[in-house]
């Protein structure tokens, strides 16, 4: 898609690129009353190939948050207190690879090819390990089935070779689940078994038949767990050369025979010994939110209430993409180039219409598709007491309006939202549907939510460019899009207005739900899935973490509410499973069972202690 620009002198945008790095524009803000921001031009700039999909850490996000902060300063929108100009700048992954001098792999002596010949997983642990292999077949222990591949076995110290997936029948489905898969062909399942056998390393290769052509896994793909022990795969030509030396059969007879039998063909490779390596490289850039204010006047000028959405997107790419085969820009046109033109359109109108009862911040988050990374740092390193934000108004795809329908969510968390909302929307053509009534949803209200301040979600649906290359500026309605900004207006006003309310966070599980659902699951997996503890875990920490899932909230009246958990406990073991992460905890939560209590080992603080709970069940 080519842009349309408004044209800008060279010598404006490097007075602008200097003061964006300075407190310049807090002591004077550039004031262009006749300035309005044009709504299509500002979505076909954001969603231009020029900035190659707004990926944190790229030349084109920064280009976009400079766009961001120009449009504050014509407006003539104060910075915010405390943030550096309309930046809020701070640090984060953006990036994590295999570090090739120090990720390595030494089968019988002969040193194999990263990338080619293995890779490690993204869950692995990153450690060293070595010893001799043993071949366990599937890797599968599994009573109701009768397989046990590790019995007569002793793989303690030494490096297990198992097959992905779990037995085949002749057409190349489960044996034990016949169009799906069980959760005995779940990785975490297979890593789990390995390492309570003893085994010091995984190595995991593709059945050769039926899944010959599968290739490597991606290094970019996020597994639900945190293993102990370094984790590979291996191509099956590795695999093969391995058992040769051995003296054996060739990992396709060994496949044959156990998805024939169903019997064990596990065997210790004496002659075969391996050395695992495994360590990260992380990519540290500087990122940064783009924050404005204009303040307010009366007896509530001193409290605020926000606006925002997020400006990034996924770049070329990668993981999050619901186009994995394609390395095409995905602009990202709804997501959120829609939401983020939506929020400073609103900057615009308030910005000429003048002081309100209450300031009003405008903020455009990054790292939201990430996990909501900007509006977590947001919040936790608020410039402006979270006490004194009476509510949050997020904007995240509300540029694909069709038959008039918009989707709002957050209308329980304040008791006043339901009538407001509904004011609002009278006179206009929109008809409003709802997208949950509590303040947890896939998108950065929630940051807000948590923090027990009330919020409102603007969506227009889903669609079939999301997350897509072809989520473009020429398929966004624009009139949809102007009657979305206009309902907006009106609740902002309101919420400038209205009386101070407690947040409500009695309708928050369903929101949950929506976020966590199925992804407490992996792929394939048939088992567990319907417990809830009611304990949201905080986004901010990131999945790569190893130290405990850190709780954002706590859900009222839910179990880990009634066991004494509390906003900020760090949960390290879950029954006997430790607990490194989010993905750990929520592939535990995923094989508890309702009414059966689970111990908790939870730091708060530095004080470790226990908690018992008991999973109520979950209601989609």
């Amino acid at each position: 898609m080519r842009r349309s620009l408004r044209l800008k002198s060279t010598v404006v945008l490097s007075l602008v690129a200097a003061l964006a790095a300075s407190n310049a524009w807090a002591e004077r803000p550039t004031t262009e009353p006749a300035f309005h921001v044009d709504v299509r031009q500002t979505v076909e700039f954001l969603a231009s190939d020029s900035l190659e999909g707004r990926m944190i850490g790229t030349p084109g996000i920064d280009q976009a948050s400079d766009r961001i902060a120009d449009d504050f300063a014509r407006l003539g929108l104060q910075p915010v207190p405390k943030l550096d100009g309309y930046f809020q700048p701070f640090t984060m992954i953006t990036r994590v690879d295999p570090d090739p001098a120090q990720t390595r792999l030494t089968l019988a002596g002969h040193s194999l090819k990263l990338g080619e010949d293995f890779v490690p997983l993204r869950s692995s642990a990153q450690q060293s390990a070595g010893g001799l292999v043993v071949f366990v077949g599937y890797g599968i222990v599994d009573p109701a089935h009768k397989l046990d591949e590790y019995a007569g076995i002793n793989v303690k110290g030494k490096i297990v070779l198992a097959m992905r997936f779990e037995p085949h029948d002749s057409k190349g489905r489960s044996r034990f689940a016949g169009e799906d898969w069980s959760a005995d062909a779940v990785i975490a399942e297979k890593v789990r078994t390995a390492v309570e056998h003893g085994a010091a390393g995984v190595l995991l290769v593709n059945p050769p038949t039926y899944h010959n052509d599968d290739g490597l896994i991606s290094f970019t793909r996020h597994d639900t767990f945190s293993a102990t022990v370094p984790v590979m795969q291996v191509s099956v030509a590795a695999a093969d050369d391995l058992l040769k030396r051995s003296g054996g059969a060739d990992l396709k007879s060994r496949q044959a025979s156990i998805d024939e039998s169903l019997k064990p063909a596990s065997a210790v490779l004496t002659s075969s010994e391996a050395s695992l390596a495994v360590k990260f490289a992380d990519t540290v850039k500087q990122v940064r939110n783009v924050a404005a204010m204009l303040p307010g006047a009366g007896d509530h000028a001193d409290e605020y209430v926000v606006v925002g959405a997020h400006y990034d997107h996924l770049g070329h790419g990668g993981p999050g993409s619901l186009a994995p085969w394609s390395h095409g820009i995905h602009h990202g046109a709804d997501d959120n180039a829609s939401g983020t033109t939506a929020m400073l359109a609103l900057a615009d109108r308030f910005a000429h219409a003048g002081p309100q009862k209450r300031s009003i911040i405008f903020i455009a988050f990054t790292g939201e598709e990430e996990g909501l990374i900007g509006s977590q740092h947001f919040v936790s390193n608020c410039p402006v007491p979270t006490r004194k934000i009476v509510a949050m108004l997020n904007l995240d795809m509300v540029g694909r309006v069709s038959g008039e329908k918009l989707l709002i969510g957050g209308e329980g968390t304040a008791a006043a939202f339901p009538k407001m909302v509904e004011d609002a929307d009278r006179g206009l053509p929109l008809k409003l549907g709802e997208f949950g009534k509590g303040g947890i949803g896939p998108s950065d209200h929630t940051s807000f939510a948590l923090k027990r301040i009330p919020v409102l979600f603007f969506f227009s649906g889903l669609h079939l460019d999301y997350h897509r290359p072809t989520d473009t500026a020429d398929k966004i309605n624009y009139v949809g899009m102007n009657e979305v900004i206009d309902l907006g207006q009106r609740v902002l006003t309101a919420m400038t207005a209205m009386p101070r309310a407690e947040y409500n966070g009695s309708y928050d599980a369903g929101g949950l739900m929506q976020m966590l659902g199925s992804s407490t699951q992996p792929a394939g997996s048939s088992h567990g899935g319907r417990a809830s503890l009611g304990a949201i875990p905080d986004y901010a920490q990131g999945e790569d973490a190893k130290d405990g899932m850190r709780i954002g909230g706590i859900m009222p009246g839910s179990p880990a509410d009634k066991s004494g958990l509390r906003q900020g406990d760090v949960v390290t073991r879950f029954d006997d499973r430790a607990i490194g992460n989010m993905m750990d905890y929520t592939e535990a939560l995923g094989k508890a069972k309702p009414g059966q209590a689970v111990k908790l080992q939870i730091l708060r603080g530095k004080s470790p202690l226990t908690v018992e709970v008991t999973p109520a069940a979950r209601k989609d």
